[in-house]
Order: C-alpha cells, then sequence, then structure tokens
C-alpha cells in the first residue's frame, strides 16, 4: 500500500482511515495559494492540494463496492463534515468502501454573492473541480484491485456543488471516469450536456423548500435521463432546505440515505442487513 502514496491518519470505523493526494506533484496550474487551507471540524477552505480520503469497512463485512462522496459548498468551501466524512461513515457501516473527495476550492472576497445555478455549472472554480473529479475515478479504477474492490462497482454521490461534479462523471463518455452508479442530492447538470448512451442508474433527491437550488434542476436532471432511456429515480420531500445532508432536520429528508441504501440494495449492490 506504501506505492500508493497512502497515508493512515486515525483510527476510523472498523479500520483504519487513510488519505491519498490527488496529485503528488502538486495539482496541474496550482500556484500559491490566497490564504493556507483552513478548517473547523465542519467545513474546508483554500483547498489547494485535493485527496481522497478513505473509509474502509471492517475486514470480514466489506463488499467490492465503493463510493465516491462529493461534498458541496458552491465551490467556496468544503461541508465536509456534513455531506462528506458522516456519510462515509454511514455507508461503511453497510460493507461499503467510502471515498471523500477533498477538491480544489478557494474563499471568495467578503461581500460577494454565492454561487448560483450557472456559476455552478460553468464558473472556473468548477472546472477545476471537476477535473478532480475525473482524475479520482481514475485513481479509484486504477487501483480497485490493490484495495480489493471491483473497477465495475464504482459508484460517485455528491451535494449541490459535489452533485454538479457527479453528474459531470456520469455524462462523461470515458468509461474511466464515468461512475457505474450515480447520485446527486439538491445539484444541477452542468453546462447544456446531453445524456448518453450508456449513462448510469441515477439517484435523484432534493427538499421542495430548497431556496438556493429550488427543486427546478433536480426535475430538469430527471427529464433528460428519462427521455434518454436512462435508469433514473426521483424523490422530493417537503422540507428539508438546501444542504440538509446528514443534519436532521425533523422532516421526512431525514431519511434520505434510508431510500439511497434501498435504491443501492435493489440493484444488488448492498448487502441485506
Amino acid at each position: 500500500m506504501s506505492g500508493l502514496g497512502l497515508t493512515a491518519i486515525a483510527a476510523g470505523p472498523g479500520g483504519q482511515v487513510e488519505v491519498l493526494r490527488l496529485y503528488p506533484a502538486g495539482a496541474p496550474g496550482s500556484s500559491a495559494p490566497p490564504a493556507p487551507e483552513a478548517s473547523d471540524g465542519l467545513r474546508v477552505r483554500n483547498v489547494t492540494d485535493p485527496t481522497l480520503t478513505i473509509f474502509r469497512p471492517p475486514a470480514g463485512k466489506a463488499s467490492d463496492v465503493s463510493v465516491l462522496i462529493v461534498p458541496g459548498g458552491g465551490f467556496q468551501h468544503l461541508s465536509i463534515a456534513n455531506e462528506g466524512y458522516d456519510v462515509a461513515r454511514q455507508l461503511v457501516a453497510r460493507g461499503l468502501t467510502a471515498l471523500v473527495l477533498k477538491y480544489r476550492v478557494s474563499d471568495r472576497p467578503a461581500g460577494s454573492r454565492p454561487a448560483g445555478v450557472d456559476e455552478l455549472n460553468d464558473s472556473a472554480a468548477a472546472q477545476t473541480a471537476m477535473q478532480d473529479g475525473d482524475r479520482a475515478m481514475r485513481l479509484i479504477r486504477a487501483h480497485a484491485g490493490d484495495w480489493g474492490l471491483s473497477p465495475r462497482h464504482v459508484g460517485a454521490l455528491g451535494f449541490s456543488a459535489g452533485a454538479v461534479i457527479v453528474l459531470h462523471l456520469a455524462l462523461s463518455a470515458d468509461p474511466d471516469t464515468r461512475p457505474d452508479f450515480a447520485a446527486a442530492l439538491y445539484g444541477a447538470m452542468p453546462g447544456h450536456a446531453a445524456v448518453p448512451a450508456g449513462a448510469p442508474p441515477l439517484f435523484l433527491a432534493a427538499a421542495v423548500d430548497d431556496q438556493v437550488m429550488g427543486i427546478g434542476p433536480s426535475q430538469a436532471t430527471f427529464r433528460a435521463w428519462h427521455t434518454a432511456g436512462a435508469d433514473v429515480e426521483l424523490h422530493f420531500f417537503r422540507t428539508g432546505g438546501h444542504g440538509f445532508g446528514m443534519n436532521p432536520q425533523h422532516g421526512t429528508s431525514d431519511h434520505w440515505l434510508e431510500e439511497y441504501l434501498w435504491w443501492l440494495e435493489s440493484r444488488n449492490l448492498l448487502r441485506p442487513q
């Protein structure tokens, strides 16, 4: 494992949590960061050295299925706990290997507006983050055998800006970067891409009272997948707002993960409990 550049950082659920740098020699086009990377345990900012944090199930309870988890944050920060590590721990408890992507983001000047749907689609920050998503998928597939995983059972799950990255991957014509199954929560399709033949099964979820993205982008993504004859499932929760992730909202959105796990189980990607 040491030859892969993995660094064990902490005891995780059932074993070690390890970190893999996406670009050991430095990210392409990287320059001096405007400020050092910083985290308060919930969010991380000013990421210039993207990584995969790998959560593994306990020995003897792992399947060969993995899921790349992509947090959101408007390409300004990463909601690394609520939409990353907390999700990973739940998937690991069901025998999946979870890999949390910490992709490149940079803070905006004080007073600047949040990213809207168009910016989530087309900004330079989005393009950089998508490049990191491509790289992450290639690494997972390249090292799947080393990690006891199937290169044909690699999924992706993203939230908000992270969902934009996941949909970018799901729309890829390259089988090395396209996930075998995908999930996008309160996100939007990037640009004006068409759903290609061979698009992966897609799980979508959002809250009706989302004041940031609204329900339109999820509806549009569902229609695009359905019109292309691709496998798609959409869940709208009455309440939950934007960014509910693993934060309890005391409503039906608290159960999105159960819906997602049932969806995986229906595709023989999850061992029944």
